[in-house]
């Protein structure tokens, strides 16, 4: 099952989103020096200023523009063109508008797939296109009908095909490579930006899988560079495609996510710019998220082990907040892949250490803050405490019951973190939604798998969240003024832990005959396992979201 949870896009994000200016391109005004606005020279006025976008727009030059790029010129006049172009498409949506309807979208693909252009050319076309994928779900869907993202795929598969003999390998024979040629450089951190700007859909985003294969298989190539700007490029282009590509079943019939993807990201998270860094768990996010035979290959040694030290406080919020997510990802697929998760120790004291305030300690039923408490980000911390939470929640609803066995052996400590995070009177509410529903199936799990090994029995996890004050917690939140759910949820869990401290076996009877839970006031097995289990989507103001809304307008009977 999949939850798709709605979330504004990072700056991160909005960075390989936006639509970029060509400004480092060409010969642009020295410091000091004045633009004469009564200039007829185009390529001077077409800089990222919006004034001087509106000037050349209104000398009226676009169709002898257009004229020169279809004409027998040589490269370097069409560059000159493609240069002009790729600045006005950067401007604002009416600018874009122009070169879209002025019949651009075709000659810049024109010289794209031509054999007589250089890749220099090439790719400030790309650019330019690429410009105008920025801009809307709109252009991006009609780039991709009329095959932009195959033209630029070939342009880079050439450049790969070319150099693949020729590029620097590193001593240890992993096959790693080198752009060593500026001019391939240059021109393949654009054509791969373009692409990836291209990536990230439109209205009818599954209608296009066979598009997203070509360029996944392309920024599958390019992330095995040494290059950063080309490997940025490349993780984020195959972010955009699996995001888009989530569910789409017929893409991933066809898709190959090796185990060689999987541990150069593994190698990214650890050993690269902190752009690199984000990009590539991303992307690892999204491969967590999708079919289990995908996902499987993160928990390959070189890319568990990379994966662990992202767990760490000393790991960025934002990263840190993605490796958790990627983890209650796994950890919502199947028995093996959780049983593989437990037999990771450190990944589990992580995230046990994570149940906990941002910035304090627990003393004597107490959370004072620490010294750490007035350089924490309060407000993202709290949303790696609940990724936590999902990690847990997980862990307990899923796993076997031999595997919950193992897990509270080698961590008993759980119980009584979630009855001490419960304890603190200011806990946001997603939080303290998420640590009840932690708790409710941690006691029926423990209720049932393992009830006949307690001595008198009684739950021994049981006692601990009593002992933590768990009761007294859950009569706290009840009298603040809590959402109808969480009232329901600490009703249930009370008359819950009342229940299996007086019988466990009795405990665990009820809350699976689901008609005499509800009579009792209990949560059902089904509904304690309708809360886990679920691999989730983070989805922004644009992307896969048209898709989502797509598929809601069409699902409409009026």
């Amino acid at each position: 099952m999949t939850l798709d949870e709605f979330q504004l896009e990072d700056d991160s994000l909005l960075e390989i989103s936006r639509k970029l200016s060509n400004v480092t391109i060409g010969k642009m005004p020295t410091p000091g020096e004045e633009l004469d606005k009564s200039a007829t020279d185009p390529r001077v006025l077409a800089n990222s200023d919006e004034s001087h976008v509106e000037d050349i727009l209104a000398l009226g030059v676009l169709p002898r523009i257009k004229e020169l790029m279809q004409s027998d010129n040589g490269n370097s006049l069409k560059f000159e063109c493609a240069w002009i172009v790729t600045n006005i498409a950067a401007g604002t949506t009416a600018h874009t508008q122009a070169i879209v309807q002025a019949g651009f979208i075709d000659v810049l693909l024109e010289i794209i797939n031509s054999k007589k252009a250089e890749v220099y050319l090439k790719a400030q076309a790309a650019w330019a296109l690429g410009n105008i994928a920025g801009e809307s779900p709109a252009y991006r869907e009609e780039l991709m009908t009329k095959g932009s993202s195959t033209a630029i795929v070939n342009v880079l598969n050439d450049i790969y095909e070319d150099i693949y003999d020729l590029a620097l390998r590193d001593g240890r024979g992993r096959g790693r490579l080198y752009l060593l040629d500026n001019d391939y450089d240059v021109s393949t951190e654009s054509l791969l930006w373009s692409l990836s700007n291209m990536a990230r859909g439109g209205y009818r985003t599954a209608d296009y899988y066979e598009n997203y294969l070509i360029m996944f298989d392309a920024f599958a190539k390019y992330i095995m560079f040494e290059n950063p700007k080309q490997v940025l490029e490349a993780c984020w282009g195959l972010c955009r495609v699996l995001y888009n590509m989530h569910e789409v079943g017929a893409f991933y019939y066809r898709v190959d996510i090796s185990v060689e993807l999987c541990e150069r990201l593994g190698e990214l998270i650890t050993s690269s710019p902190l752009k690199v860094v984000h990009a590539a768990i991303r992307t690892i996010v999204n491969i967590s998220n999708g079919p289990d035979k995908y996902a499987m290959n993160l928990l390959q040694p070189p890319v568990i082990l990379s994966f662990m030290q992202l767990l760490t406080p000393q790991t960025t919020t934002d990263v840190r907040k993605d490796a958790y997510l990627a983890l209650s990802n796994l950890v919502a697929s199947n028995e093996d892949m959780i049983d593989q998760i437990i037999q990771h120790r450190p990944i589990i004291d992580n995230v046990i250490n994570h149940l906990a305030v941002p910035g304090h300690t627990y003393t004597h039923f107490n959370w004072e803050p620490s010294v750490s408490h007035a350089f924490c980000s309060r407000s993202e911390e709290w949303k790696v405490t609940k990724e936590a939470l999902w990690v847990v929640l997980n862990l307990v609803t899923v796993g076997s019951d031999s595997a919950i066995y193992r897990l509270l052996s080698q961590h008993p400590t759980i119980p009584a973190a979630l009855a001490a995070l419960l304890n603190y009177i200011q806990l946001p509410t997603d939080v303290c939604e998420k640590t009840l529903e932690c708790m409710i199936s941690l006691v029926q799990r423990t209720n049932k798998c393992i009830g006949d090994q307690y001595q008198n029995g009684k739950n021994p996890y049981v006692r601990q969240l009593i002992d933590g004050r768990a009761s007294m917690a859950l009569s706290t939140i009840q009298q603040s003024n809590s959402t109808p759910k969480i009232w329901d949820l600490c009703s249930k869990l009370d008359k819950l832990l009342y229940v299996s401290e007086e019988s466990v076996s009795q405990a665990a009877a009820m809350v699976d005959a689901g008609g005499m839970a509800s009579a009792f006031g209990l949560p059902s097995m089904v509904e304690i396992q309708s809360k886990s289990q679920k691999r989730r989507v983070i989805r922004g103001l644009d992307d896969g979201d048209v898709r989502l809304i797509e598929n809601a307008v069409n699902n409409l009977c009026i």
